[in-house]
């Protein structure tokens, strides 16, 4: 095999985390007589973790008054309520236990709070898929390379030439290049073509069992 690891983003590449992510942000906005944001809005918002998610969905950013109590309360409900609509992506299931089965070692990276990250991976992917690397505060997120370093060492991998990264955002393609190593983007998450198309993935793929090919 080309790869016998695989490091995967979580929401946008394994997840569809959308709706819960935006439903549960305009609940406090709304609480706290601020306005909402359409899903497409929201959708433009991700990728950078809660805290950034939060930033861009307010009107005056970080300077916003209530800004670390409005935070907490957005992670803290989002905590609560991010298994209503969120659901793999068609495929990944069967995907990752494929991988599993093939005896290829996999972990996910990603900038979502580390309690929610332990939740939902205990929740769709173990025992195929038991380490997550999420925002924990002692870390650098992505694009740092440095949670894509913790993952390999939690896994053992000291040779990167046969690690694969997949991912679906700008966010992703520059965590890989900036970690030194080979990716795929998947086209179906939550980024569209016109902001994939300038960076050189091994592959787009739109669907998650195209993997297997690449592997």
């Amino acid at each position: 095999m080309k790869y016998d690891t695989i490091l995967f983003d979580l929401d946008g590449t394994l997840l569809y985390t959308l709706e819960d992510l935006s439903d549960s942000l305009n609940h406090v906005l709304a609480k706290y007589n601020l306005p909402t944001h359409s899903i497409e809005e929201v959708r433009s918002f991700v990728g950078n973790g809660l805290k950034k998610l939060v930033i861009r969905a307010l009107p005056e950013g970080e300077g916003y008054s209530r800004f670390q109590e409005f935070l907490d309360e957005y992670i803290a409900y989002y905590t609560s309520h991010n298994r209503i609509k969120t659901a793999p992506y068609e495929g990944v299931i069967e995907t990752t236990k494929e991988l599993a089965d093939k005896g290829i070692k996999m972990a996910i990276v990603t900038n979502k709070g580390q309690a929610a990250s332990d939740s939902l991976m205990n929740d769709f992917f173990a025992p195929h898929i038991d380490i997550v690397v999420g925002d924990d505060g002692n870390h650098k997120r992505k694009p740092d390379p440095e949670p894509i370093n913790i993952a390999l060492d939690k896994l053992g991998i000291a040779d990167k030439s046969k690690v694969l990264y997949v991912g679906d955002s700008e966010v992703d393609a520059t965590t890989a290049e900036n970690a030194g190593l080979d990716y795929v983007l998947c086209t179906y998450g939550f980024r569209d073509m016109d902001v994939l198309k300038q960076f050189h993935p091994i592959a787009f793929i739109d669907k998650i069992t195209k993997l297997q090919d690449l592997i």
